[in-house]
């Protein structure tokens, strides 16, 4: 039963109890960071207990988001999330014994690992590919890293719920995920939507995106890209630009590219679910069941074609989620953001259906 118990939780079906995590169970998906994100949201949606004039409610809330977010961010470091979990343990209620519990399961495993102070030997100035492309004013690439520092490699320690090396190093800013990993549910650029807009846009400027392209496909539009490309990178290094800021800039940028330039449509159509256009996530779905029906069709269905089922899955879900011909009936519980929506419950449903034969088998 508890193997079951423990499969559930780190394929993201299950929370673990407060008491489970003392007992040793893992973390939700084998993190810890997940697991405060999950717990968070679940706390943010209960409903309010009796008013009690001895408990600060708005200050509890507030804990709780600073707690979610900074466990979002791939660049806060584990000493950071020690302060933002005592922050709620101070703002809980006093009746919540369970979720003081779990705070404490919490501060126990983030204080194991814990990293030197000397900032010098945990961080790094990054080196973003489109730093150095290109030679002329319209071809020189923004420098999209320049001002911030991210995580070296160094200041990682080694765990066993540790993602795949692959993801590691796109959430932390060394690697570029290509628009068909996206479909694969990997993350985007340092673990941000707006990160990961910005470097494309200073990767269109610098002309890295062109490589492997007939120079022939650009020439009637380079003047065009060149235009949206900055305009993309202006908007999406506000962090205060919306969803309405970032929608019509993508729009004519995915219009501007030659038909030869698949790379840019596709990531463009994911960017556009990602900002929530319910056409683009119907369409990223459709993409990702063609590509995996290829090799069903073929015989040869691996792991990365899982998926790209559990991205179609997950984007369908995330309609649903919002559909009003739901309405009076269950749908997804939502995330905060589409792509997160969609990762969580594609994975889930392909998941479940991989386990199915085992449970049910002899």
């Amino acid at each position: 039963m508890n193997g079951r118990i423990i499969r559930d939780i780190r394929a993201g079906r299950r929370l673990p109890k407060a008491s489970e995590l003392e007992a040793g169970f893992p973390f939700y998906w084998d993190s810890i960071r997940a697991d405060m994100c999950i717990w968070v949201e679940r706390m943010l949606r209960r409903k309010a207990e009796e008013p009690d004039p001895t408990w600060n409610r708005p200050r509890y809330l507030v804990a709780l988001r600073s707690l979610r977010d900074g466990a979002r961010d791939p660049r806060t470091t584990d000493e950071r999330l020690v302060g933002l979990v005592l922050q709620v343990v101070d703002a809980l209620p006093p009746w919540e014994l369970t979720d003081h519990r779990r705070c404490r399961v919490y501060l126990s495993r983030l204080r194991s690992h814990l990293l030197p102070t000397d900032e010098e030997s945990r961080r790094t100035p990054s080196g973003s590919a489109d730093l150095d492309a290109g030679m002329g004013a319209d071809r020189q690439a923004a420098r999209v890293e320049a001002d911030s520092l991210v995580r070296h490699p160094a200041s990682i320690p080694p765990q066993a719920n540790d993602p795949p090396q692959r993801m590691r190093d796109i959430l932390v800013g060394r690697a570029w995920p290509e628009a068909v990993e996206l479909m694969r549910g990997m993350p985007f650029f340092n673990g941000s939507l707006h990160e990961d807009m910005r470097h494309y846009a200073g990767r269109l400027l610098g002309g890295i995106e062109r490589d492997g392209y007939k120079s022939d496909d650009w020439n009637d539009c380079e003047a065009s890209i060149i235009h949206h490309a900055r305009h993309l990178r202006q908007v999406a290094s506000s962090r205060a630009s919306t969803q309405w800021d970032l929608r019509p800039i993508v729009d004519r940028l995915m219009l501007a590219f030659p038909t030869a330039y698949h790379e840019g449509w596709l990531r463009c159509s994911y960017y556009r679910a990602a900002l929530g256009v319910r056409e683009a996530k119907v369409d990223v779905a459709s993409t990702a069941v063609s590509l995996a029906l290829v090799s069903a069709e073929a015989g040869s269905l691996a792991e990365a074609d899982y998926q790209l089922i559990a991205t179609a899955l997950g984007w369908l879900a995330e309609v649903a989620a919002c559909d009003p011909a739901l309405v009076g009936q269950p749908r997804p519980i939502r995330c905060d953001a589409p792509a997160h929506t969609a990762r969580h419950h594609g994975q889930a449903l392909v998941d479940f259906l991989r386990m199915r034969p085992r449970r049910d088998g002899p």
